[in-house]
């Protein structure tokens, strides 16, 4: 191998590559003290193209070399896989792809956006097609041009998004983005007689902010708003 460099480096060899270093008493009695390579000559290609694994701030990450075994990035081979990965401190646990079970709730990661897009734990608000709804968003009367907007932060860490939508009045238009990248990643139409529409999105693995926008409709006079109410429940990421 070409220009070999050989490192001593304490560790865990699931995953020391990829997240860093690890803290607390406990995580010390795992680590085992190796002596590895770097290997600056091998090149890696991903479905036939060159592919460059970097760290956050886009520094170059070279494979390691260990006991004949060739290491790589966690992080950065999964994110170029479309698989989300994020590291547990507290049971020191890598996780890659979805969560377990219905995952975490959308509103836990809300950025920012309009005032007209609501989070509210309001059931009387909530509450459409004869189903108690106790927490989600909502938005009244929504416009057919300047959208009722919800930001969320995700920081790359999940692979799925779901939530159910309901509309009273004339049909919305939701359109769900990653803000980041500039990416739709899913535009429909929600109808009245829909009830609430099940909607799951499995490509958010690189999404650091998640934009979704709530479009109403407006009458052919362009005079009123005929969309009444949109309500966005059960809304989970994992």
């Amino acid at each position: 191998m070409k220009r070999k460099t050989i490192i001593t480096t304490t560790m865990l060899l699931c995953g020391a590559f990829a997240f860093g270093t690890f803290t607390g008493v406990s995580a010390e009695t795992n680590l085992k003290e190796i002596a590895a390579y770097i290997n600056q000559s091998i090149n890696i290609k991903l479905n036939g193209n060159q592919f460059l694994p970097t760290d956050s701030e886009g520094n170059k990450l070279n494979p390691i070399i260990y006991n004949g075994y060739s290491y790589l990035p966690v992080r950065a081979l999964s994110q170029a896989l479309g698989v989300a990965v994020s590291y547990d401190d507290l049971t020191s646990t890598i996780m890659l792809g979805q969560r377990e079970g219905k995952g975490e709730k959308l509103d836990r990661f809300r950025a920012g956006g309009s005032s007209t897009a609501v989070t509210s734990r309001d059931a009387d608000i909530l509450s459409i097609h004869g189903e108690t709804i106790n927490e989600g968003f909502y938005s009244l009367k929504p416009h057919d041009i300047l959208p009722s907007t919800m930001n969320f932060r995700l920081n790359a860490k999940f692979q799925n998004l779901s939530f159910r939508v309901g509309v009273i009045g004339s049909p919305a238009t939701i359109v769900v983005s990653d803000q980041k990248n500039k990416v739709e990643l899913k535009k429909f139409t929600v109808n009245e007689s829909d009830k609430f529409k099940q909607i799951d999105i499995s490509t958010i693995s690189d999404v650091d902010y998640l934009d979704i926008q709530i479009y109403g409709t407006m009458d052919s006079k362009r005079v009123n708003l005929t969309t009444e109410k949109v309500v966005i429940t059960d809304a989970y990421v994992k």
